[in-house]
């Protein structure tokens, strides 16, 4: 009876003295009053964080767009189906930014805890990580995948600073029935910065759209004549865009058609900016490298 009282008057105590604020990245400063135990994780960019994070065991719930996490469905990104994340009791509904923002109010009015994390840029992620591994209570764990991360990016950046020829590269986006509006990256885009990092030279770095994603024409891609045209893949295996540009007779006289030289990478860590960008930046580094 005395050891059962100890234990409740220390797992009392410790609830009690658990208090941790933060600034999230809509700029609200969020109390944790005690440790988070069931997370609705409401963006698959935050679900990539929390497996990195080995905290998958605490998710409750996932939009329907998640590869990352097994957990009970909720629905679409936006709008939130609030009436299902209720249900599921969450201490804290992780969101980003952009189309989410409005539904944080919507959270709170409901009286449910909600942390918001928007990385842009590659130097976001590690603090992304980090903030997350405080509220996750992961300190040491959050802290080595930031440094890893640090020295991956350093490294690479060290030597592709030194390659006196880089590469010509473009970033595509196409949909196999209509090649009429491509979808690159430029500035102010992480994927820009992984591009560049990776050593290629974009050839729409000069452009920008939002959060550096914009729309071009093929007449761009043909003026532009990169060495090199990525695609994303949305499944393993997956070449269906570059079957569509190797039969597109427009595309024909492409430089990057000619010597066979379209990468395909993961469109799921393509996409976002999260730990996974690393894999891609090490898989663009590697193929630049043979091809500059």
């Amino acid at each position: 009876m005395k050891k059962l009282l100890l234990v409740s008057i220390l797992s009392l105590f410790f609830v009690l003295s658990f208090s941790i604020t933060l600034v999230d990245d809509l700029g609200r400063v969020v109390e944790f009053e005690s440790p988070v135990e069931r997370i609705v994780s409401a963006a698959p960019l935050v679900s990539d964080y929390l497996v990195h994070l080995k905290s998958e065991d605490k998710v409750v719930g996932v939009t329907d767009w998640d590869v990352h996490i097994e957990a009970e469905k909720i629905g679409n990104v936006y709008p939130l189906n609030m009436e299902k994340i209720i249900s599921l009791n969450p201490d804290v509904v992780f969101l980003t930014g952009g189309f989410q923002e409005p539904e944080v109010e919507r959270l709170e009015e409901f009286g449910i805890k909600t942390f918001v994390v928007n990385p842009t840029s590659l130097n976001d992620i590690p603090q992304v990580v980090q903030k997350l591994g405080i509220i996750l209570e992961k300190r040491n764990l959050a802290q080595n995948i930031s440094a890893d991360f640090r020295k991956t990016i350093s490294d690479i950046g060290k030597k592709t600073s030194l390659w006196k020829d880089k590469p010509r590269v473009f970033y595509a986006m196409i949909s196999v029935q209509n090649i009429s509006e491509i979808w690159t990256t430029g500035t102010g885009s992480f994927l820009n910065e992984a591009i560049s990092l990776a050593g290629g030279l974009n050839v729409a770095a000069p452009l920008t759209g939002n959060n550096g994603w914009l729309s071009v024409g093929p007449e761009y891609l043909l003026k532009e004549n990169p060495d090199i045209i990525i695609v994303p893949s949305y499944f393993t295996g997956d070449n269906s865009l570059v079957d569509t540009i190797n039969r597109t007779e427009q595309f024909s006289s492409l430089k990057a058609v000619k010597n066979e030289n379209i990468l395909t990478i993961n469109n799921d860590k393509a996409s976002q900016a999260s730990p996974s960008i690393l894999d891609v930046i090490e898989k663009m580094y590697e193929y630049f490298k043979e091809t500059k």
